[in-house]
Protein backbone atom coordinates (compact mmCIF):
# COMPACT_ATOMS: atom_id res chain seq x y z
CA UNK A 1 0.00 0.00 0.00
CA UNK A 2 2.72 2.37 0.78
CA UNK A 3 4.81 2.02 -2.42
CA UNK A 4 1.57 2.29 -4.19
CA UNK A 5 0.14 5.77 -2.89
CA UNK A 6 3.70 7.45 -2.60
CA UNK A 7 4.36 6.28 -6.16
CA UNK A 8 0.75 7.86 -7.61
CA UNK A 9 1.29 11.16 -5.19
CA UNK A 10 5.02 11.51 -5.67
CA UNK A 11 4.26 11.08 -9.95
CA UNK A 12 7.09 9.19 -10.07
CA UNK A 13 8.40 5.38 -10.89
CA UNK A 14 8.64 3.70 -7.97
CA UNK A 15 12.86 3.80 -6.85
CA UNK A 16 14.11 0.54 -6.58
CA UNK A 17 10.95 -1.88 -7.35
CA UNK A 18 12.78 -4.98 -7.38
CA UNK A 19 14.81 -4.27 -3.77
CA UNK A 20 11.32 -3.45 -2.26
CA UNK A 21 9.82 -6.15 -3.58
CA UNK A 22 13.29 -9.22 -2.23
CA UNK A 23 13.37 -7.13 1.31
CA UNK A 24 9.51 -7.77 1.78
CA UNK A 25 10.22 -11.72 1.48
CA UNK A 26 13.56 -10.70 3.42
CA UNK A 27 11.09 -9.38 6.56
CA UNK A 28 8.75 -12.25 5.58
CA UNK A 29 11.09 -15.28 6.06
CA UNK A 30 13.07 -13.63 8.99
CA UNK A 31 10.44 -12.63 11.13
CA UNK A 32 9.67 -16.47 11.60
CA UNK A 33 13.56 -16.69 13.02
CA UNK A 34 13.07 -13.25 15.49
CA UNK A 35 10.88 -14.59 18.03
CA UNK A 36 13.56 -15.49 20.63
CA UNK A 37 14.20 -11.67 20.80
CA UNK A 38 11.24 -11.88 23.44
CA UNK A 39 12.59 -14.53 25.72
CA UNK A 40 16.15 -13.06 26.71
CA UNK A 41 15.40 -12.97 30.46
CA UNK A 42 13.88 -16.24 30.38
CA UNK A 43 16.98 -17.88 31.28
CA UNK A 44 17.16 -19.55 27.42
CA UNK A 45 20.95 -20.26 26.86
CA UNK A 46 23.34 -17.28 25.67
CA UNK A 47 23.98 -19.36 22.64
CA UNK A 48 20.24 -18.92 21.65
CA UNK A 49 19.97 -15.04 22.57
CA UNK A 50 23.27 -14.55 21.07
CA UNK A 51 21.58 -16.38 17.54
CA UNK A 52 18.41 -14.56 18.16
CA UNK A 53 19.80 -10.86 18.70
CA UNK A 54 21.72 -11.20 15.57
CA UNK A 55 18.88 -12.29 13.94
CA UNK A 56 16.87 -9.16 15.32
CA UNK A 57 19.82 -7.03 13.66
CA UNK A 58 19.98 -8.55 10.48
CA UNK A 59 16.31 -7.62 9.62
CA UNK A 60 16.76 -4.23 9.86
CA UNK A 61 18.49 -4.10 6.51
CA UNK A 62 15.69 -5.05 4.44
CA UNK A 63 13.39 -2.42 6.62
CA UNK A 64 15.66 0.03 5.83
CA UNK A 65 16.09 -0.60 2.16
CA UNK A 66 12.48 -0.39 2.26
CA UNK A 67 12.39 3.32 3.54
CA UNK A 68 15.51 4.50 1.77
CA UNK A 69 13.74 3.22 -1.89
CA UNK A 70 10.10 5.13 -0.50
CA UNK A 71 12.28 8.15 0.48
CA UNK A 72 14.17 7.93 -2.88
CA UNK A 73 10.85 8.19 -4.74
CA UNK A 74 9.94 11.38 -3.27
CA UNK A 75 13.52 12.81 -4.20
CA UNK A 76 13.03 15.95 -6.42
CA UNK A 77 9.52 14.88 -6.92
CA UNK A 78 6.11 16.31 -7.35
CA UNK A 79 4.59 15.60 -4.20
CA UNK A 80 0.74 15.79 -4.00
CA UNK A 81 -0.38 16.17 -0.31
CA UNK A 82 -3.94 14.60 -0.39
CA UNK A 83 -4.39 12.10 2.52
CA UNK A 84 -3.39 8.93 1.62
CA UNK A 85 -0.15 10.64 0.99
CA UNK A 86 -0.30 12.60 4.51
CA UNK A 87 -0.73 8.97 5.70
CA UNK A 88 1.94 7.27 4.38
CA UNK A 89 4.50 10.41 5.41
CA UNK A 90 3.35 9.31 8.99
CA UNK A 91 3.92 5.59 7.96
CA UNK A 92 7.35 6.34 7.23
CA UNK A 93 7.78 8.35 10.56
CA UNK A 94 6.54 5.92 13.24
CA UNK A 95 7.80 2.89 11.35
CA UNK A 96 11.14 4.27 11.48
CA UNK A 97 10.91 5.49 14.84
CA UNK A 98 9.43 1.77 16.02
CA UNK A 99 12.23 0.13 13.61
CA UNK A 100 15.29 2.16 15.21
CA UNK A 101 14.27 1.46 19.09
CA UNK A 102 14.05 -2.31 18.23
CA UNK A 103 17.96 -2.34 18.13
CA UNK A 104 17.83 -1.19 21.29
CA UNK A 105 15.69 -4.29 22.39
CA UNK A 106 17.81 -6.57 20.19
CA UNK A 107 21.04 -5.99 22.58
CA UNK A 108 20.85 -8.25 25.21
CA UNK A 109 22.13 -6.42 28.08
CA UNK A 110 20.25 -3.22 27.30
CA UNK A 111 17.03 -5.36 26.93
CA UNK A 112 17.15 -6.81 30.81
CA UNK A 113 16.76 -2.71 31.80
CA UNK A 114 13.93 -2.23 29.08
CA UNK A 115 11.97 -5.85 29.36
CA UNK A 116 8.52 -5.36 30.10
CA UNK A 117 8.56 -1.57 30.43
CA UNK A 118 6.87 1.46 28.48
CA UNK A 119 9.62 1.54 26.33
CA UNK A 120 8.15 -1.70 24.85
CA UNK A 121 4.80 -0.59 24.69
CA UNK A 122 6.12 2.53 22.35
CA UNK A 123 8.10 0.58 20.75
CA UNK A 124 5.49 -2.35 19.91
CA UNK A 125 2.65 0.59 19.11
CA UNK A 126 4.94 2.69 16.91
CA UNK A 127 5.37 -0.68 14.66
CA UNK A 128 2.12 -2.11 15.09
CA UNK A 129 -0.34 0.53 15.36
CA UNK A 130 1.66 3.31 14.16
CA UNK A 131 2.88 1.31 11.38
CA UNK A 132 0.53 -0.79 10.46
CA UNK A 133 -2.65 1.24 10.99
CA UNK A 134 -1.26 4.73 9.46
CA UNK A 135 -0.51 2.29 5.98
CA UNK A 136 -4.08 1.02 6.40
CA UNK A 137 -5.32 4.30 6.73
CA UNK A 138 -3.28 5.75 3.60
CA UNK A 139 -4.56 2.76 1.82
CA UNK A 140 -8.45 3.32 2.85
CA UNK A 141 -8.61 6.75 1.58
CA UNK A 142 -6.45 5.89 -1.60
CA UNK A 143 -8.88 2.96 -2.58
CA UNK A 144 -11.96 4.42 -0.98
CA UNK A 145 -13.31 6.08 -4.73
CA UNK A 146 -12.80 2.92 -5.74
CA UNK A 147 -14.68 0.98 -3.33
CA UNK A 148 -17.62 3.06 -3.04
CA UNK A 149 -17.44 5.15 -5.73
CA UNK A 150 -17.77 8.33 -3.82
CA UNK A 151 -15.07 11.09 -2.90
CA UNK A 152 -14.59 12.23 0.74
CA UNK A 153 -13.98 15.94 1.21
CA UNK A 154 -9.78 16.35 1.70
CA UNK A 155 -10.33 19.12 4.12
CA UNK A 156 -11.50 16.95 7.08
CA UNK A 157 -9.52 13.96 5.70
CA UNK A 158 -6.32 16.00 5.92
CA UNK A 159 -7.52 17.22 9.56
CA UNK A 160 -7.57 13.41 10.32
CA UNK A 161 -4.34 12.44 8.78
CA UNK A 162 -2.44 15.46 11.03
CA UNK A 163 -4.38 14.60 14.78
CA UNK A 164 -3.72 11.00 13.54
CA UNK A 165 0.01 11.44 13.53
CA UNK A 166 -0.06 14.17 16.38
CA UNK A 167 -1.85 12.00 18.70
CA UNK A 168 -0.11 9.44 17.90
CA UNK A 169 3.51 10.63 18.90
CA UNK A 170 1.97 12.21 21.68
CA UNK A 171 0.54 9.70 23.19
CA UNK A 172 3.83 7.05 22.64
CA UNK A 173 6.74 9.03 22.33
CA UNK A 174 6.80 10.15 26.15
CA UNK A 175 6.44 6.19 26.61
CA UNK A 176 10.13 5.51 25.35
CA UNK A 177 11.16 8.06 28.49
CA UNK A 178 9.05 6.23 31.14
CA UNK A 179 10.55 3.48 29.77
CA UNK A 180 14.13 4.07 30.46
CA UNK A 181 13.33 5.56 33.60
CA UNK A 182 11.80 1.86 35.08
CA UNK A 183 7.84 2.63 34.90
CA UNK A 184 6.85 -1.36 34.23
CA UNK A 185 3.72 -2.08 31.86
CA UNK A 186 0.60 -3.45 33.31
CA UNK A 187 0.79 -1.75 35.91
CA UNK A 188 -2.31 0.34 36.86
CA UNK A 189 -0.23 2.80 39.08
CA UNK A 190 3.19 4.76 39.69
CA UNK A 191 5.46 6.59 41.20
CA UNK A 192 4.44 10.54 41.46
CA UNK A 193 7.29 11.48 38.72
CA UNK A 194 5.86 9.31 36.48
CA UNK A 195 2.49 11.48 36.48
CA UNK A 196 3.43 14.42 34.03
CA UNK A 197 4.67 11.84 31.61
CA UNK A 198 1.37 9.72 31.89
CA UNK A 199 -1.06 12.78 31.45
CA UNK A 200 0.88 13.84 28.81
CA UNK A 201 0.65 9.84 27.12
CA UNK A 202 -3.51 10.36 27.77
CA UNK A 203 -3.51 13.75 26.28
CA UNK A 204 -2.30 12.58 23.12
CA UNK A 205 -4.69 9.72 23.06
CA UNK A 206 -7.63 11.79 23.12
CA UNK A 207 -5.96 13.78 20.18
CA UNK A 208 -5.89 10.55 18.30
CA UNK A 209 -9.16 9.54 19.09
CA UNK A 210 -10.56 12.96 17.65
CA UNK A 211 -8.38 12.32 14.62
CA UNK A 212 -9.86 8.80 13.96
CA UNK A 213 -13.22 10.47 15.08
CA UNK A 214 -13.40 13.27 12.57
CA UNK A 215 -11.93 10.31 9.76
CA UNK A 216 -14.96 8.73 10.25
CA UNK A 217 -17.27 10.77 10.27
CA UNK A 218 -15.82 12.26 6.98
CA UNK A 219 -16.02 9.25 5.12
CA UNK A 220 -19.50 7.96 6.27
CA UNK A 221 -20.75 11.15 5.40
CA UNK A 222 -19.34 10.50 1.96
CA UNK A 223 -21.07 7.73 1.46
CA UNK A 224 -24.85 9.64 2.03
CA UNK A 225 -23.59 11.46 -1.77
CA UNK A 226 -24.74 10.20 -4.72
CA UNK A 227 -21.71 8.60 -6.79
CA UNK A 228 -19.29 11.14 -7.90
CA UNK A 229 -15.94 9.32 -8.19
CA UNK A 230 -14.53 9.39 -11.80
CA UNK A 231 -12.46 6.01 -13.30
CA UNK A 232 -8.95 7.57 -11.95
CA UNK A 233 -9.18 10.03 -9.27
CA UNK A 234 -5.49 9.85 -8.47
CA UNK A 235 -4.24 9.31 -11.91
CA UNK A 236 -2.89 6.05 -10.82
CA UNK A 237 -1.47 3.68 -13.68
CA UNK A 238 -2.62 -0.18 -12.09
CA UNK A 239 -4.89 -1.99 -13.18
CA UNK A 240 -7.71 -1.35 -10.91
CA UNK A 241 -8.14 2.34 -12.13
CA UNK A 242 -8.60 1.67 -15.49
CA UNK A 243 -12.38 0.54 -14.64
CA UNK A 244 -15.48 2.20 -13.63
CA UNK A 245 -15.57 3.63 -9.85
CA UNK A 246 -17.25 1.14 -8.00
CA UNK A 247 -16.13 -1.22 -10.74
CA UNK A 248 -19.02 -3.44 -12.42
CA UNK A 249 -20.00 -6.57 -11.97
CA UNK A 250 -16.44 -8.68 -12.66
CA UNK A 251 -14.52 -5.68 -12.73
CA UNK A 252 -14.27 -5.06 -16.34
CA UNK A 253 -17.02 -4.40 -19.16
CA UNK A 254 -14.15 -5.38 -21.85
CA UNK A 255 -10.83 -6.79 -21.60
CA UNK A 256 -9.04 -3.39 -20.77
CA UNK A 257 -5.76 -2.66 -22.58
CA UNK A 258 -2.19 -2.61 -21.23
CA UNK A 259 -0.16 -0.25 -22.57
CA UNK A 260 2.54 0.59 -20.12
CA UNK A 261 4.07 -0.69 -16.79
CA UNK A 262 2.41 -0.42 -13.39
CA UNK A 263 4.55 2.51 -12.87
CA UNK A 264 5.35 4.47 -16.15
CA UNK A 265 3.69 7.61 -17.33
CA UNK A 266 3.38 9.89 -13.86
CA UNK A 267 5.79 12.26 -15.13
CA UNK A 268 3.38 12.86 -18.29
CA UNK A 269 0.18 13.70 -16.28
CA UNK A 270 -1.52 16.71 -15.53
CA UNK A 271 -4.70 17.21 -13.78
CA UNK A 272 -8.39 17.70 -15.87
CA UNK A 273 -10.97 19.61 -14.10
CA UNK A 274 -13.54 19.39 -16.83
CA UNK A 275 -13.34 15.55 -16.09
CA UNK A 276 -11.98 15.86 -12.32
CA UNK A 277 -9.03 13.16 -13.26
CA UNK A 278 -5.29 13.23 -14.59
CA UNK A 279 -4.98 12.66 -18.27
CA UNK A 280 -1.81 12.82 -20.62
CA UNK A 281 -0.31 16.15 -21.33
CA UNK A 282 -0.49 15.84 -25.11
CA UNK A 283 -5.01 14.82 -24.65
CA UNK A 284 -5.67 18.14 -22.98
CA UNK A 285 -7.43 20.58 -25.62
Amino acid sequence: MISEVIAVFSRKRIFGYKFIALSSLAIAILGFLVWGHHMFVSGQSVLAGTIFSAITFLIAIPTAIKIFNWLSTMYKARIHLDTPMLYALAFLWVFTIGGLTGIFLAVMSVDVHLHDTYFVVAHFHYVMMGGSITAFMAGLHYWWPKITGRMYNEGPGRLGAVLVFVGLNVTFFPQFVLGTRGMPRRYYNYLPEFQSLHQLSTIGAYILGLGFLITAISLLKSLRKKPDAPANPWGASTLEWKTASPPPYYNFHTVPTIDAGPYDGYEDLVYDEKIRGYVAKDSQS
